[in-house]
């Protein structure tokens, strides 16, 4: 890929993030950031071939399904981090994930992990507006790159949508546990 590319790319990714990040600091959903938690980054850099594998012939009839269950997946794998639940294998996280009720449904097997996680009922309904909110406006931001369907530029695209919404579910259940970031001072030995 040119280098072109990658740099619209990661434009188109930033401001997206950028964007959604803003709407659900504005709902309380957020902290102004997203987290960045490594083991969780890894589970989406192993598990992303097969949730695009997944996610991508649901596009064409359900295209905010498949941007937003990329944040269910986020938040699913961040409930089990929090519970220090094995998480070695991204693939497996994933396909635990996706297989307790199938693709379509791990929308409410997430939302059933947040209540054993002790959520309330109040959050989960909450997370699922803001998904169906963030993932109308990625659409909207990708059909306004007036991109070729099916075209290779698309497919990337798709790809660096789904990247975000892995980064988003997962922040946005972090953030309703009572994670958030704190400014330290540390001092260091002369």
């Amino acid at each position: 890929m040119e280098t072109k590319d990658l740099e619209y790319l990661q434009r188109f990714e930033d401001g997206l993030c950028e964007q959604l990040v803003a709407l659900l600091g504005e709902r309380k959903m957020l902290g102004g950031t997203l987290f960045t938690v490594e083991e969780l980054t890894d589970i989406w850099r192993a598990a992303a071939p097969e949730y695009m594998a997944d996610a991508v012939p649901q596009i064409a009839d359900y295209p905010m399904a498949a941007i937003a269950w990329a944040g269910y997946f986020g938040a699913g794998a961040a409930l089990l981090w929090d519970k220090n639940e094995p998480m070695s294998d991204g693939v497996e996280v994933y396909k635990r994930l996706r297989d307790a009720r199938g693709f379509d449904e791990m929308d409410e097997y997430v939302g059933y992990l947040m209540l054993d996680s002790g959520l309330r009922q109040e959050n989960i309904e909450r997370m699922e507006d803001a998904m169906r909110q963030c993932a109308q406006i990625a659409l909207t931001a990708i059909r306004k790159e007036n991109i070729e369907p099916q075209s290779a530029m698309a497919f990337h695209v798709f790809a660096r949508t789904t990247k975000v919404f892995y980064t988003l579910g997962a922040s946005v259940v972090m953030h309703l546990m009572g994670y958030h970031y704190e400014k330290a001072r540390v001092e260091l030995p002369s």
